[in-house]
């Protein structure tokens, strides 16, 4: 079975829909949950383990940088590399970074979640018509 770029942006879409709907509806439960597994440096290094899993996903369909709606994949790819190494070699900078953005006030954490959610339907558009 071959992986598409349409059932990746979908299956991110999905993933984040799971992850901000929770943070939009009961905002005080999410940032407590947040807190205590950025807290944890061994689930931080979990964290780590599933951006690379992501970024090998999105970087075994496209890697290259070209030009077109086609772009999206690699950049979501090499980020989310990034991210997981970020993650696996500073996992207290990543508390740090949480606490300075979205643990510290439940509206700043609403809106980063409805912000999520506008780019997940914005993937699921990109995917269902324009792949």
């Amino acid at each position: 079975m071959f992986i598409t770029p349409s059932m990746l942006l979908i299956g991110l879409a999905i993933f984040m829909a799971a992850l901000l709907i929770p943070a939009i509806l009961n905002t005080k439960k999410w940032q407590k949950a947040m807190k205590k597994s950025f807290s944890n440096e061994s689930q931080v290094r979990m964290m780590a383990m599933f951006s690379f899993i992501f970024a090998f996903l999105f970087l075994s369909v496209h890697w290259k940088l070209t030009g077109g709606w086609f772009i999206i994949i690699p950049i979501i790819g090499w980020i989310s590399l990034a991210k997981g190494l970020a993650l696996l070699w500073w996992p207290e900078f990543a508390y740090k970074m949480a606490k300075k953005t979205y643990l510290e006030s439940e509206t700043l954490t609403a809106l980063i979640g409805f912000l999520g959610l506008v780019i997940a339907i914005g993937l699921t558009y990109v995917a269902l018509y324009l792949y």
